[in-house]
């Protein structure tokens, strides 16, 4: 049962795709429920309860709380080579990378340019992106004169990303994905009228 408790958060950290969402699903089905009540039994085993603690905080993507518990872990004194610390040890510094990433992402992004270069292109505006403290991939996009020149956009929106900084989001008319990679922001247009992207830049001063 030890071992199905560690290995689990290790998943996670390597898949970092779309898939991960579905750690999620699995707690409500209580996938989970006999490393729990596991837990609950070992009642002398502090290290065994933060553990779960500490998947259940990383199943949620709530990084911040992660760090907290890894902390609280530590400081329980394990020996160097305890499965529970150095399972802690690595979920932290993964959490930490992620947190980086994310913080990195965040700022003012302005469109540069179309991908589709075989079509004629005039969408202009910003976006402002910044992330939840608590609920590390949920993100405020707030749109200022964003879009075409006669259906822009000067609104927020609240959106939850995926762990690779991806989203999709369902229109009534079609759909648009969000995507972040390195310092651009790639908006996808997709309906009844075709495809449109727009490929924003980072601007400096965030």
């Amino acid at each position: 049962m030890k071992r199905v408790l560690l290995c689990l958060p290790l998943c996670l950290l390597m898949a970092c795709s779309p898939e991960t969402s579905k750690i999620q699903d699995q707690f409500e089905q209580q996938t989970y429920t006999r490393a729990v009540e596991q837990s609950k039994q070992d009642i002398d085993e502090p290290a065994a309860r933060l553990m779960v603690q500490l998947e259940r905080q990383l199943a949620g993507y709530q990084l911040r709380d992660v760090l907290k518990t890894a902390e609280a872990i530590e400081r329980l004194q394990l020996a160097t080579d305890h499965p529970v610390r150095k399972r802690a040890e690595a979920i932290a510094l993964s959490a930490k990378e992620m947190l980086q990433q994310v913080k990195q992402f965040e700022g003012t992004y302005e469109v540069e340019r179309s991908t589709l270069e075989d079509e004629p292109f005039d969408g202009t505006g910003r976006i402002h992106v910044s992330f939840d403290e608590q609920d590390t991939f949920i993100a405020t996009l707030r749109f200022d004169q964003f879009g075409l020149p006669d259906a822009l956009r000067n609104d927020e929106e609240i959106i939850r990303f995926e762990p690779d900084l991806s989203a999709r989001v369902n229109l009534s008319g079609g759909q648009v994905s969000y995507r972040f990679v390195r310092s651009t922001l790639r908006v996808t247009f997709e309906g009844p009228g075709g495809k449109r992207i727009y490929q924003l830049k980072q601007l400096s001063d965030k």
